[in-house]
């Protein structure tokens, strides 16, 4: 990686402790702001990060301009970006999905995480609060500060890792540590190829645009939304394997875009085969999930009219009792709809508002006891005269 004209001010202890100092900031002051304060609180600590990245440069009297070194972007380099945030991202999303299934504890996480971004901002402030100012603050601090400190490293990919691990470790997530490694260590390869910390704020800001834009359009944050430690995630893991098995050729695309002095052919073949891989064991992954004692798997439509707007459509019996994934998905509607399932015996197993927005689907972990059910849709007044079409699964 190429050095700066004072690097010898910068030695990687000093990057370690910089990092040290930032945790602890981190821990001791950000942690408690974000509690406290909320947004501001997050907004304070991004701007903490930013400010401590330039102080650290006055202190060791060293030139900003090449701890952050700013280059005009290609229109190669532009594209190349862009392929490689979107094929990262769904790699991203099955990291936190394994650990999920093997720190099964840590999936609360998620939903502590979405209910603070998506129940305190609207979108367009939420672009900029949690897409831009992060992607320009954390970059500064990480792939400017601290990686400035690790130039003198001979090895390429020693900087990566020990910058992925700490990009990792500073977001002090269990549920999100590998994706955010992941990641750190992508915008450093970027940074350390190609000198320009303009392309990892582009990676970054994409990064989270892209799962800002999604938790939007699935409703996340709303109240009606299940519990993310009640999801099958082993499910889940599967349909993430599926949707990204385009991941590895659209990082090797990016790459050859980002830095074609480095590429080699090879690559293409390899991740053609890793994309093959990815589908062939996300396949697998949901057959065995389908196949585990499916209880009910139905699709139907109905005239939601004012005479008769409870509509007790479906019927099932449990012959044992079992822990089963009910998920409901709705189409077609634009009004607000409750799924309720009753016992028998008395028991009411769901009693929850299907969620607005792009997707919306329900989804719970539910104890069954043996015992005769009932699903029954209540729609809203403001669903009267739709035709909405619902898909019921429970295995």
């Amino acid at each position: 990686m190429q050095k700066i004209s004072d690097q010898g001010r910068l030695r990687p202890w000093m990057g370690i402790i910089l990092f040290g100092v930032l945790m602890a900031f981190m821990i001791f002051v950000c942690a408690p702001l974000q509690l406290n304060l909320g947004i501001p609180g997050l907004i304070i600590t991004e701007l903490g990060f930013a400010a401590m990245a330039v102080i650290y440069c006055l202190i060791r009297r060293v030139k900003i301009r090449e701890v952050f070194p700013v280059k005009k972007i290609k229109v190669r380099e532009f594209f190349g970006c862009i392929l490689l945030a979107v094929g990262v991202f769904p790699v991203s999303l099955i990291m936190v999905a394994l650990t999920a299934i093997i720190f099964p504890s840590s999936a609360a996480e998620a939903g502590e995480l979405s209910n603070f971004i998506y129940g305190s901002l609207n979108y367009p402030l939420a672009v900029l609060i949690i897409a831009l100012l992060p992607a320009i603050c954390e970059e500064a601090i990480h792939r400017g500060a601290i990686l400035s400190n690790f130039r003198g490293i001979k090895r390429d990919w020693v900087i990566v890792l020990i910058m992925g691990l700490m990009f990792g470790i500073n977001h002090v997530s269990v549920l999100r540590f590998l994706s955010t490694m992941l990641l750190g260590m992508v915008l450093s390869y970027v940074v350390v190829k190609k000198n320009n910390i303009l392309l990892s704020m582009l990676m970054h800001f994409t990064n989270n645009l892209i799962s800002l834009s999604l938790g939007y359009l699935s409703g996340a944050g709303s109240s009606s939304s299940a519990s993310a430690s009640s999801i099958d995630y082993t499910s889940v893991l599967g349909a993430y394997l599926v949707l990204g098995f385009l991941s590895p050729i659209l990082i090797t695309l990016g790459l050859m875009l980002i830095y074609p002095e480095g590429h080699k052919k090879i690559r293409f073949l390899i991740a053609g085969i890793m994309s093959v891989v990815m589908l062939a064991s996300g396949i697998a992954i949901n057959v065995s999930s389908v196949s585990k004692s499916m209880i009910l798997n139905t699709t139907f439509g109905y005239l939601v009219t004012a005479e008769d707007k409870d509509c007790s459509m479906i019927d099932f019996t449990v012959e044992e009792d079992c822990t089963a994934t009910v998920v409901v998905m709705v189409t077609n509607a634009k009004g607000d709809y409750t799924v309720r399932i009753d016992g028998d015996k008395g028991s009411n197993i769901i009693n929850a508002p299907v969620p607005q927005g792009g997707l919306r689907m329900l989804t719970y972990n539910v104890g069954l006891q043996a015992d005769h059910y009932t699903i029954t849709i209540v729609p809203d007044n403001n669903a009267i005269g739709e035709k909405p079409q619902f898909q019921i699964t429970i295995n």
